[in-house]
């Protein structure tokens, strides 16, 4: 056991090795020699465990040639005579510090329709790929706390009239604090999460004027054509929610998806009038990695 090793945890393959008359099982920590001397049969039990000091093993069959077991937390009772085969524990979902990142598909919906007003020629591009990345603290397996990232791709608008061009792009970061609740069913958690995220975003739009000729008092003048670049900052708090569900490959790694939806508030970051009142919708697909015990 773990205690035997000065730890109270290790990732763990399990060995079955029977005899005439002893059975033994093996706990080896991932990365030590398999067992070899003064074996007999020794079979080893698919998977890798989570093994703690305060784990109980139980293997279903120390004669079977494909051994399978029960890892569980504490003390373990047989069942009642007559109810052999019921279904086994479910695997413990990890506790503590849990990293993740991951990518999927991210939209913002108004700042760039603003962009394009009332012009008639105007194409938007406000979706694309994304990415995340975040560490989480769970205290009691189900209840955690959690910071992330999230960089959403750049959102352009072009346009243009008779006599004029323009580009605006936005690019945003935004930083997420919530709060996550889940509901274990198995190797898996379905949860929820809700709380505030703070943006930095820069939105910049360069038009191009054409040249143009007006005729005053029957002379005519050309107005010189030029490029302007205009530069808007904005940061500020919004509100966020979502929900997800994660599936524990093993103890140490899961995959998840999660969907989320949230506001992106803020105000011009040079104290000037303009202000951004916009959307965040994101669908992630990522995987987790537990740190620690």
């Amino acid at each position: 056991m773990p205690g035997s090793l000065g730890k109270t945890e290790i990732d763990a393959n399990i060995y079955v090795d029977g005899c005439d008359k002893t059975h033994r099982v093996w706990i080896v920590e991932v990365g030590a020699p398999v067992p070899s001397g003064g074996t007999c049969n020794l079979r080893n039990v698919s998977g890798l465990y989570w093994v703690r000091s305060i784990s109980t093993i139980v293997v279903n069959d120390v004669t079977a040639s494909i051994p399978s077991l029960l890892l569980l937390k504490g003390p373990y009772t047989p069942p009642a005579p007559g109810q052999e085969g019921t279904s086994a524990p479910r695997m413990q979902l990890p506790g503590g510090l849990i990293l993740s990142g991951g990518g999927g598909y991210v939209k913002t919906n108004e700042a760039i329709a603003v962009a394009c007003g009332d012009v008639t020629d105007c194409s938007r591009k406000e979706s694309g790929i994304g990415f995340t990345g975040g560490a989480e603290y769970r205290f009691n397996r189900v209840l955690s706390a959690e910071v992330s990232y999230v960089k959403p791709p750049a959102a352009t608008a072009n346009g243009s009239g008779s006599t004029y061009r323009f580009t605006t792009e936005q690019k945003a970061h935004v930083f997420t604090v919530a709060g996550k609740v889940g509901v274990p069913i198995g190797r898996a958690m379905l949860y929820g999460r809700g709380g505030a995220n703070y943006h930095q975003a820069r939105i910049e739009t360069t038009q191009t004027q054409d040249p143009r000729t007006v005729t005053v008092d029957e002379v005519v003048q050309t107005i010189p054509g030029g490029t302007q670049t205009l530069e808007l900052k904005t940061d500020g708090w919004g509100w966020l929610f979502g929900g997800g569900l994660e599936v524990w490959v093993s103890p140490s790694f899961a995959i998840y998806g999660e969907f989320d939806y949230g506001a992106l508030k803020g105000s011009d970051v040079g104290g000037g009038e303009a202000r951004i009142d916009d959307r965040l919708t994101s669908a992630l697909l990522g995987l987790r990695v537990h740190i620690g015990k």
